[in-house]
């Protein structure tokens, strides 16, 4: 794939397609957008099952051992502002794991925020604010970046060939100082970016300055690893912006906490982006931040991702008995899988469907016809799919 004629495509036109095919996803006599995103009413009635489902098995908290225990909180009637970082001692406990992954000490600030999605707004904003009139990222990028970058004007120029995960991708970085956007391609595909591009892109950083944002929000969700270790502390942390989120790692998506790591020098102009951006938080979600960071970084592997990776095996034996090719994942919940072919071959195409390529930011046209897989989605989505691939 030409990556320099990638960079000279219309750039918001892409923009506006990777966002836009997020909310107008178009189904046998439906169509979902942003007025009803709703899996249950736009999918289930029409019996249409939803392969990349953001709904969860049930089943997961016995694995992560969350109960109705976890939510009684003194009862209390919140009329106070509960301001994301005002809680200094869970902002301690944050910094002190970090310098512990690696991260030099006093290098860094600690921003608490209400889930990722705000905190990367005010990435983006904070791009603009200090001089960049475009972005250079790795696809697949997550679409509120798309979508911010179009509402302010700013360009984002694809900087590689395939998954930064593959050792095979081919980089296209450019030679000046420049604010490179990531996001894992945990989130899409169940694996980290190499440590072979990592090394690339922390060279990258010596020879230019460059500034790195990485959106880290499947942090800690390593299948066989007790160690707590993200591949991108390797990188200048002078230069890099990465962003956890807690309640992603242990499926609490109705629970909104993530934090920034932020070198210590953007420091305060970020904190009056995300101050401005974010606001005060919910008062449940604030109490509660501790306990989950502290389940977070326990010394055992991610329980949602041992869920994710039992579910793995059982499919495995399938795709290994249709030659299903797939992206091996090994980390997170969601997989890669070409299942198109094989659904048209047993007639059931219909039956089923998936965020396609242009919605989750797959630029490299051999995946066509791959499908982005939750591995944790309701147990009915699993058993039908294996049902029918053993047709």
């Amino acid at each position: 794939m030409d990556i320099k004629k990638l960079q000279k495509n219309n750039n918001k036109r892409y923009k506006e397609k990777v966002f836009n095919n997020n909310f107008e996803m178009d189904i046998p006599g439906e169509q979902i957008d942003e007025f009803d995103y709703s899996v249950e009413d736009c999918f289930d009635k029409k019996k249409i099952i939803f392969l990349s489902e953001w709904i969860f098995d049930k089943k997961i908290h016995q694995y992560t051992s969350f109960n109705n225990d976890l939510f009684k909180i003194k009862p209390i009637i919140p009329v106070q502002y509960a301001f994301p970082d005002t809680n200094r001692k869970l902002n301690t406990a944050i910094e002190k794991f970090h310098v512990k992954e690696g991260l030099p000490k006093d290098s860094f600030t600690v921003f608490i925020s209400e889930g990722s999605t705000p905190m990367i707004a005010s990435i983006i904003l904070f791009a603009k604010k200090i001089g960049f009139n475009k972005i250079h990222s790795f696809f697949p990028l997550y679409f509120t970046i798309h979508k911010m970058c179009d509402v302010i004007n700013l360009d984002i120029l694809p900087c590689n060939d395939d998954f930064a995960c593959l050792d095979s991708v081919k980089l296209s970085l450019p030679k000046h100082k420049s604010f490179l956007f990531i996001t894992d391609p945990i989130w899409s595909i169940g694996r980290h970016c190499s440590d072979k591009v990592l090394k690339q892109l922390a060279d990258w950083q010596k020879k230019t300055g460059s500034i790195i944002f990485v959106d880290n929000s499947f942090s800690y969700m390593d299948w066989n690893r007790s160690i707590k270790k993200e591949p991108s502390v390797v990188l200048d942390p002078n230069l890099t912006l990465r962003l956890v989120c807690p309640t992603k790692s242990l499926c609490l998506h109705g629970l909104r906490f993530s934090y920034l790591l932020c070198p210590k020098k953007f420091s305060k102009e970020i904190a009056r982006i995300s101050i401005a951006n974010t606001g005060s938080s919910c008062y449940f979600g604030h109490i509660l931040r501790e306990k989950l960071f502290n389940k977070m970084i326990q010394k055992k592997p991610n329980p949602v991702g041992l869920f994710a990776s039992e579910r793995y095996r059982i499919l495995e034996k399938v795709f290994i008995e249709n030659n299903i090719k797939h992206i091996v994942p090994n980390c997170g919940f969601f997989m890669f899988v070409d299942l198109d072919s094989i659904l048209k071959k047993n007639k059931i195409r219909n039956k089923y469907y998936w965020l396609n390529n242009a919605a989750i930011d797959v630029l490299n046209p051999k995946y066509k016809g791959y499908a982005k897989l939750n591995l944790i989605a309701r147990n009915k989505l699993i058993k039908s799919l294996i049902k029918d691939l053993s047709k």
